[in-house]
């Protein structure tokens, strides 16, 4: 039986894979157990029961009177002491966290087991055990958060320090990090793309049992990532059958309007329909062994934004079906399986200086099975073992209008027209394995010791893609007077003839590491942790296609492109100021390495050849005049020597439990990013050349350096590497309260002051683009003018945040809950057109730097919830609600039209407006 326990979870670690960052779904209870006088008591009983396990699970304290159980699913638990000659003791409703230690002390005085002491819901709020800065929101918000139900994200964006890219995105800067530096994980699953360092799936809000929120500090478990663990936890099956129905209804009539007619264009944010249906049941198939949990959500949201037609309605529709089986194979051995998919319609937001031609439709579907294996083997060592993935259909299509027709920018109103700027058509993919030991030693080198040790394996990438840039045209009006004084106005036009190409990429690799939490005594712990990744980047084998797309039948053969072998240190403590463990210091020191993400490359090097040409257009005709070549997809590549960027992060905590179930946390954090990346032209020749700062709204007047190009441009070579320039630096300071759910009301409250700066590849960007850390899908750096005032601000700094949840259970069955966020508006920089650089056309650059003297407005956001109960009889409910999403209609603009100072008719003009005062109306019947 051992042989082949083994030869299975060999064939475990083996198989599917990429970087499959901690099964982090559980907590755990630990303690220690004293008498009267303070002694400590080896040899006490510890049973522990809870919904969420299977009978009861029992331990013995060591001679440190030290007990632990580990790997317990989020939920309430129950834990009772027994010792002869002592009075029994029990201990009701402890709530595990996901991701959480809790240390659960016992005092024990003579008396008969018979006699009990039984205290009830006072477990602590201070963590004494590690020294990571996290947030979990349990069932009680995630079952009643006032939220818009976008997605997800709506609830893991409510975190202090968490930054969304914009209203309903979907993605996230973490303490000044990267959208693409973080990790979603999903029952334990790592979902980020290797394609794109986001997230991929997105689960049903309502199969969503507890979420956590890792956002420094995280162990050397996860690894590949310089943001946060962002971790969600699904529903798992019991012994009694339970279930809900949950519907969710939006319309216009129960709209208001927040902006005016000279904001919108007449155009009010239209809301077409929304519809959320959802369906939970889990249960048992046969009782103490096998357990289910299914669900399913159908979801359409169709809508206008301010200053769109609202005949061009986008209408985003979803279907997720999921499953999760837990089968409890023996009371020492247990698997779980879990499928999800997604199946979906996501069109793009149109805006009022675009076309609805212009606008995408994200498609596809992800099936996403996961199984995992836990097994104790002996009372003091747990081994888990895990593969999963996912394998998803990806593809970009226009609104209207066929896939390829020429892209129109009107250089004079900023408009747009046409068809696509770009579009693709891919199977993205991801499979993970892993193995993990947590081995627990009482007396190593005179302390206690939790190990966790393991390996995990990544494999993931992009295949069969095909992407193009549909021709882009620039058109402007050029006027000249003539001999006899009459003004003679064309239309103009130049523009890109760009190739399909193909395009594939894959990453692979393997993570080995160790986390020791030693116990050094009653008051101090150290958290320390080492990790190796070795990464590799490569490029399959690519179809050379013809003019319209179609392969030729010629390939060219598969590379490696280069490979990241890195060490990564964790050192923290945890420190007791009182003894009784309700003020603890911490400290954190870890450095953190990048994920590979490979469409740093795949839109260049990892494509088939192509010529890009640039020339005047005949607008006519719709044809090029006399086009040049300016670029050949051979002419970049990635220096083989490319290091692997990385984040050191530095924080120091102090935590304190104020009464019981409340507690106060204040954290200061330093990120400091270097190694990053860009393009480099190679073999250009440049001159500096000053320009003036004078032209259009805001000059100052000052003197710009730009660099002109020398060399032909269509000659030049690119390389992908590291660029000293790209640097980030963080510093944040946040405050917290967490009340735990007790006496029907729960609360988390968060203040963040947050200084982030430096140079990224998203530098240049809009902004409700993503602050990337990857130049993804970028060519950032291959014209040395995208360095020009680069600096400052990042995209996600917001110097003052504040965030409030919470949910209030009141008498005769009512219920309201409230989700408050205040915001500092993103910074941005004046834009401008540079002539006579070298170039085909003008080069873009930033006018002036991105100092935070230029923000859109500040964010208020109120949303709240309205419930009732009404008990039809035993478990069965019928809930009715309202939430009343912007209380304030607040109308605040996220965007700007332009930020060109040579287009006054755009520059700074307000555009993608916070979602207006809704009324969303619900129903739930639970059983």
């Amino acid at each position: 039986m051992r042989k082949s326990l083994v030869v299975v979870l060999a064939l475990l670690a083996t198989s599917l894979a990429p970087e499959s960052a901690a099964q982090r779904t559980t907590g755990n209870i630990v303690g220690t157990v004293k008498d009267e006088s303070g002694a400590v008591m080896p040899g006490v009983t510890v049973s522990l029961t809870g919904e969420k396990i299977v009978g009861t699970q029992t331990t013995t304290t060591n001679e440190e009177g030290f007990y632990r159980f580990i790997a317990l699913p989020p939920g309430v638990y129950d834990l009772s002491f027994g010792l002869t000659g002592f009075a029994t003791v029990r201990r009701h409703g402890i709530k595990v966290a996901v991701g959480a230690t809790e240390e659960i002390a016992a005092g024990m005085s003579v008396g008969q087991m018979v006699d009990e002491v039984t205290v009830t819901g006072d477990a602590p709020v201070v963590d004494t055990q590690t020294n990571q800065v996290s947030t979990n929101y349990d069932k009680d918000w995630v079952r009643n958060a006032p939220v818009p139900r976008f997605s997800m994200f709506d609830l893991l964006g409510v975190a202090p320090g968490v930054s969304q890219n914009s209203q309903g995105g979907t993605t996230f800067s973490v303490f000044g990090s990267g959208t693409d530096e973080n990790s979603f994980q999903i029952d334990g699953t790592n979902l980020t793309a290797s394609a794109t360092g986001q997230a991929w799936p997105y689960p049903n809000t309502d199969a969503i049992e507890e979420i956590e929120v890792l956002s420094l500090g995280a162990p050397a478990e996860y690894g590949n990532l310089t943001g946060a663990v962002l971790n969600v936890v699904t529903r798992q099956g019991t012994n009694e059958f339970h279930g809900d129905v949950n519907f969710y209804y939006q319309s216009e009539g129960l709209t208001s309007r927040n902006t005016t007619d000279a904001e919108d264009f007449g155009f009010p944010f239209h809301r077409e329909h929304f519809y959320d249906v959802t369906g939970q049941i889990l249960g048992p198939i046969v009782k103490d062994k096998l357990h289910f949990f299914a669900s399913y959500q159908y979801q359409t949201d169709a809508k206008a934004p301010a200053g769109v037609d609202p005949r061009f309605f986008t209408d985003e529709t979803a279907h997720r079906p999921f499953l999760k089986l837990n089968w409890q194979v023996s009371p020492r051995h247990k698997l779980a399986f879990a499928y999800h998919n997604d199946y979906y319609k996501l069109p793009g937001t149109p805006a009022a200086n675009l076309s609805p031609s212009n606008v995408g439709s994200d498609n596809g579907s992800n099936p996403t099975p996961n199984l995992m294996y836990t097994g104790v083997l002996s009372e003091k060592t747990v081994l888990e073992a895990r593969v999963a993935g996912f394998w998803g259909h990806d593809h970009l299509d226009p609104l209207v209008g066929p896939l390829v027709q020429p892209y129109f920018y009107d250089l004079d109103t900023g408009q747009a027209s046409g068809g696509l700027y770009s579009w693709y058509d891919d199977r993205t993919y991801q499979s993970t394995s892993s193995v993990k030991v947590s081995h627990f030693a009482d007396n190593f080198l005179g302390s206690s010791h939790d190990f966790k040790f393991g390996v995990q394996y990544v494999n993931g990438g992009v295949n069969d893609g095909r992407f193009g840039y549909n021709d882009r045209i620039y058109t402007y009006q050029y006027t000249y007077t003539d001999y006899y004084g009459n003004q003679n106005t064309y239309q103009l036009a130049y523009g890109y003839d760009f190739p399909i190409y193909s395009y594939a990429t894959k990453t692979d690799g393997v993570g080995v590491f160790l986390d020791d939490t030693v116990r050094v005594n009653d008051r101090l712990t150290l958290n320390l942790g080492v990790r190796f990744d070795h990464n590799t980047a490569r490029i399959p084998n690519l179809d050379i296609l013809d003019d319209v797309g179609n392969p030729t039948g010629e390939i060219i053969p598969k590379r490696d492109l280069y490979t990241w072998n890195v060490l990564a240190p964790r050192l923290g403590f945890n420190f007791k100021l009182t003894r009784d463990g309700k003020t603890s210091f911490k400290g954190h020191y870890g450095r953190y390495y990048r994920a590979v993400i490979t469409a740093e490359y795949s839109a260049s090097v990892a494509t088939s050849p192509g010529i890009t040409r640039a020339g005047a257009y005949d607008l006519a005709t719709n044809t090029f005049i006399d086009p040049v070549v300016i670029q050949f997809s051979q002419n970049q590549s990635v220096d083989p020597n490319y290091q692997n960027p990385y984040t050191d992060q530095f924080i120091g905590s102090l935590e304190r439990e104020l009464f019981s179930n409340l507690g106060l946390s204040l954290h200061y954090v330093y990120k400091r990013s270097r190694n990053g990346s860009a393009w480099r032209d190679t073999t250009g020749v440049f001159e500096d050349v000053t320009i003036l700062d004078d032209t259009g709204p805001g000059a100052t007047g000052r003197p710009v350096v730009v660099k002109r190009i020398l060399t032909d441009p269509g000659e030049s070579l690119f390389v992908l590497s590291n660029d000293a320039r790209v640097t980030t630096d963080t510093h944040a300071f946040t405050a917290q309260i967490t009340k735990r759910m007790s006496k029907g009301w729960q609360l988390v409250a968060g203040y963040t002051y947050l200084d982030s700066s430096g140079v990224l590849p998203s530098t240049r960007s809009g902004l409700l683009t993503s602050q990337t850390a990857a130049t993804r899908y970028s060519d950032f750096g291959q014209n040395p003018n995208d360095f020009v005032n680069a600096g400052g601000k990042l995209l996600a700094d917001r110097p003052h945040t504040f965030k409030t949840q919470l949910v209030a259970e009141l008498p005769h069955g009512f219920l309201i809950g409230a989700n408050y966020l205040f915001q500092s508006g993103r910074a941005w920089a004046r834009r401008a057109r540079i002539p006579d650089l070298g170039y085909a056309s003008a080069v873009e650059i930033n006018i002036d730097e991105r100092d935070g003297s230029r923000r859109v407005p500040n964010q208020s956001i109120l949303d709240v919830r309205a419930q009732k109960s009404f008990k039809l009889s035993g478990d069965l409910q019928f809930r009715v609600f309202a939430d009343v999403l912007n209380v304030f209609n607040t109308g605040d603009h996220q965007g700007v039209l332009g930020r060109r100072v040579d287009v006054p008719e755009t520059f700074g003009v307000p555009s993608d407006f916070l979602l207006p005062r809704r009324v969303m109306l619900g129903a739930k019947l639970t059983f």
